[in-house]
């Protein structure tokens, strides 16, 4: 008995010897096959990434010879916008108030400049928000004659200084709304001063000339004018017109000039010829001045000559001086306007329109609403007072009933 015990022992030892031994050769074969399978997947991963290296070259070599309305193959990092066809750069010009501009659009992808095109734009879209200054009137991404330009127009205002403007611009992805990046976009409108090198080199009696394209007289200027002609009258002149007055501790002052017409004016007026003479930064002055204004032009073809300062919608009469040696008109005043020569007499303080000229001269708050103050907003201040009289009473009530 003790030897058959013995015997089944053994056996069971050796048995457990032989499923040691199956189990580590089980073990071995599992780690041998794991660690080719790795190999393989290594060897999967690497052909992978030179596949894809050799489609980056190849996208590469597809992109430098395509042109740069294609679609990009990877996302835009970035918005670039060109010089208009007049050389104006948005991040350097000064925009003139009343003019629109169209930059050429572009973004950025991969150190690349694309054009802004239809087939891009079928998966992106723009936003656009204001963050400082106003006063622009258009401000957008849009497609003109198969080009897509950001058109920029600042409304018609003559401020005294320029204005800085800041926009946030987004590239937005379609299929989830997304903004794929953010861009500050920041530009100034307004006109420039007048060059101090001018200024500087003008002698006692010299005639300012007031140049279109720095129209703006500081502070300064005007101080330094006064003091080189011992504090007396200058005259200041530009294309057709010449204002001689005293220019002593006068505040900067924005002289911008143009013959444009009125529309208004001309429409109410048909039959009447008209000359236009308008200073849109309405500059006054302390002192009172003279003003010429050269009619050669037309003072042949005008049977006679009247004169009248248009502002608020309406005309009121001049007497001015007509000088037949120079051809110009001549008066007195303290400060340049729209004035309006025509050949046929109009009644003083004809009213041609409803709508009032900004008479400021003041663009800063040019676009900002005025408050409402006519017979209309006092009643329906005074209605909704009641209303609100009312609606207390009828809390005050439902509360005394309460108690």
């Amino acid at each position: 008995m003790k030897k058959a015990i013995a015997m089944l022992l053994a056996v069971s030892s050796m048995m457990s010897m032989s499923v040691a031994a199956f189990a580590e050769d089980l073990s071995d074969e599992s780690s041998s096959s794991s660690i080719v399978s790795s190999s393989e997947t290594s060897s999967d991963e690497s052909s992978s990434d030179v596949s894809s290296d050799s489609s980056s070259e190849d996208t590469s070599s597809d992109d430098s010879s395509s042109s740069e309305d294609e679609t990009p193959a990877v996302e835009p990092s970035a918005f670039v916008f060109k010089a208009d066809d007049e050389g104006s750069l948005l991040s350097e010009t000064i925009l003139e108030p009343g003019k629109e501009y169209r930059f050429p659009a572009y973004v950025e992808v991969g150190g690349k400049q694309v054009a802004i095109s239809d087939e891009l734009l079928k998966d992106y879209k723009f936003t656009y928000t204001r963050v400082s200054a106003s006063g622009v009137k258009t401000f957008k991404i849009e497609e003109y004659k198969g080009n897509y330009y950001l058109f920029v127009e600042v409304k018609d205002t003559t401020p005294a200084k320029p204005v800085d403007v800041k926009y946030n611009v987004k590239l937005v992805r379609k299929s989830n709304n997304l903004s794929v990046f953010s861009q500050e976009v920041k530009f100034s409108y307004g006109y420039d001063e007048s060059n101090d090198d001018y200024i500087n080199d003008l002698d006692k009696g010299d005639i300012v000339e007031i140049d279109n394209d720095r129209p703006v007289i500081t502070k300064e200027q005007f101080n330094k004018i006064a003091k080189l002609n011992d504090y007396k009258n200058v005259t200041l002149a530009g294309a057709g017109w010449q204002f001689t007055v005293n220019v002593t501790d006068e505040p900067t002052k924005n002289m911008v000039f143009s013959n444009a017409g009125i529309k208004e004016i001309l429409s109410k007026l048909p039959d009447q010829d008209f000359k236009f003479f308008r200073f849109a930064g309405k500059p006054s002055f302390q002192a009172t001045g003279k003003v010429s204004l050269d009619v050669s032009d037309v003072a042949d073809d005008f049977a006679k000559l009247y004169t009248y300062r248009y502002a608020d919608g309406k005309m009121y009469r001049i007497n001015a001086t007509f000088n037949a040696e120079d051809n110009t008109l001549n008066f007195r005043t303290n400060k340049l306007d729209t004035f309006v020569v025509t050949d046929q007499p109009i009644k003083d303080g004809f009213a041609v329109s409803d709508a009032q000229e900004n008479t400021s001269g003041d663009s800063t708050n040019a676009d900002k609403e005025n408050p409402g103050t006519g017979a209309g907003d006092m009643i329906h201040a005074a209605v909704m007072a009641g209303i609100a009289s009312l609606a207390a009473a009828g809390a005050l009530a439902a509360k005394t009933n309460r108690k």
